[in-house]
């Protein structure tokens, strides 16, 4: 039996046994139809990246796949969600016809947004959007795309400028237009949460027998596809750092992070004990086998911030630095305590090396910046300033978004960028405010995406852009925009069920 016909039984099967076990609380949170739908897309879509060895027949055969199913869903931006994590960011160039080389690289995730997200930008167009005065937050997106649009200008060549111009919009403004404007109650909110948390849990139960066997099951769909792995088996103390669908350590913190800051919302609304702590559980133990510190500190962040918004602070606050200093002192006393120590991040001597690294980067970086301080620079990677912080593979890694715009973006772009989410972040602490007077649960998830855009916030400061990461703070920005809405609304009409009832039909956005 060749790896990857056992890699794909491996993954199958724990995929399936999550998607059985969890059914209920799941299915109680978006609707049992709606879940099994999900779960025979999820499984599928993945049997195509195992079986189509062809990466353009796979994209063709996973568009179908998508199509289909897509047409037992309402909600189908929620498909973008469940989907844009079962299968790594990979990508190709589509090839071109004359004197155009190539039209531009063409990824699954984005494959899957012409499919399900152009679409329904087309029919959240042709609705008469909601009388609201947050707009703040709009305002600072228009202006940063324009920017990036206007800074496409800057490439060699025509082609070149449309190209950039083209990748610069579809990558990034049908996430937020769509998600900023889809949801229309606090169910839609539910199920988009849903469709972000539960595939991270499934993925999250593949990631344990990837970190125990040392073996990244994905690994063979990018050989099969291309030829070559993206990315190198990375260890840390010994261990294997698993990313399960997505290639890379510390995106796969990332995602398990942003999982666990909206399942504090998700899961205390619909699931049992056993089933919360279960969840919980599991997203933990896949953040822990990413032996990625960033992620950890910002799960940390997310929690402290959770707590810190929460009308009872003091008593939250205190819970969580009981629970974290006794199971801290409780994994000290495993097997594993004495490596635990090593892995900890401005403690452990582990990979102390990368910490350095992105100290000096910020060291080099910034005088580059200054030089070209408004708009920044195309090619600042070509700067005398910053060469001798060139890696080993011959590649200068911006390990901090916040650099990274600044650099391309210059200050300008960089204020924009901060400004989305700042801006967000204002517009749901009103809403948490205003919601925690007559609506507890809506007051929750308020808490929940407040509370997670700061941990992602915190988190891009130590790593780049790469993988699922810019796909989820967009998303869950864009979210946080439409909850706020959400909340207005049901300010608006004085009604607690006017943001949890069930829009009618015929006012929804129908479109198959």
């Amino acid at each position: 039996m060749s790896n990857h016909f056992k890699a794909y039984i491996v993954v199958i099967v724990v995929s399936v046994a999550v998607w059985i076990i969890f059914r209920a609380p799941f299915a109680a949170a978006v609707g049992g139809r709606r879940y099994d739908n999900w779960r025979n897309l999820w499984i599928a879509y993945t049997t195509a990246a195992f079986v189509f060895t062809n990466y353009w027949v796979f994209l063709f055969a996973a568009s179908a796949i998508i199509g289909v199913f897509a047409l037992a869903e309402r909600e189908k931006p929620a498909i973008y969600l469940l989907l844009c994590t079962a299968i790594p960011t990979l990508s190709t160039a589509i090839p071109g016809f004359g004197v155009v080389n190539f039209l531009f690289e063409l990824s699954p995730q984005l494959a899957i947004s012409f499919v399900i997200l152009i679409p329904a930008m087309l029919a959240i167009s042709r609705m008469r959007k909601p009388n609201t005065p947050i707009n703040m937050t709009d305002r600072f997106f228009l202006a940063w795309i324009g920017l990036e649009l206007l800074l496409a200008l800057r490439s060699e060549t025509f082609t070149h400028v449309l190209r950039n111009m083209f990748m610069a919009f579809v990558t990034v403004a049908p996430l937020y237009y769509v998600f900023s404007r889809w949801p229309r109650n606090l169910n839609d909110i539910r199920i988009m949460t849903a469709a972000i948390v539960l595939p991270i849990v499934v993925l999250a139960a593949i990631s344990i027998p990837s970190f125990i066997r040392g073996w990244h099951f994905y690994l063979t769909v990018s050989t099969n596809w291309f030829g070559h792995i993206p990315f190198n088996y990375t260890s840390r103390a010994g261990y294997l750092r698993a990313a399960a669908s997505v290639f890379n350590p510390v995106v796969w913190g990332f995602l398990t992070t942003t999982a666990i800051g909206l399942g504090i919302a998700l899961f205390n609304e619909k699931f049992s004990r056993f089933f919360r702590y279960a969840t919980f559980g599991l997203l933990i133990a896949g953040l822990v086998t990413s032996l990625s510190r960033g992620p950890w500190v910002g799960a940390v962040v997310i929690v402290a911030t959770y707590a810190a918004v929460s009308p009872d602070r003091i008593k939250k606050l205190s819970q969580l630095a009981i629970v974290g200093a006794v199971g801290f002192l409780g994994a000290l006393m495993t097997p594993f305590g004495s490596r635990l120590i090593e892995l900890l991040p401005f403690v452990g001597g582990r990979a102390s090396n990368t910490i350095t690294y992105r100290q000096e980067l910020i060291d080099a970086a910034i005088p580059v910046m200054m030089e070209s301080p408004l708009l920044g620079s195309a090619d600042f990677r070509e700067h005398p300033g910053l060469q001798h912080m060139r890696q080993g593979q011959g590649i200068i890694d911006i390990v901090n978004t916040y650099l990274f715009v600044g650099l391309h973006s210059g200050l300008i772009g960089l204020a924009l960028f901060i400004g989305v989410f700042a801006s967000t972040l204002l517009a749901l602490r009103r809403a948490m405010i205003s919601a925690e007077t007559y609506d507890p649960v809506l007051a929750r998830y308020c808490r929940a995406y407040f509370a997670t855009i700061v941990g992602m916030m915190f988190m891009i400061f130590t790593t780049s852009s790469e993988g699922q990461i810019p796909i989820f703070y967009w998303s869950i920005a864009a979210l946080g925009v439409g909850l706020a809405r959400v909340e207005y609304l049901a300010r608006e009409n004085t009604s607690v069920e006017s943001a949890t009832e069930t829009i009618p039909e015929d006012n929804r956005f129908a479109w198959k």
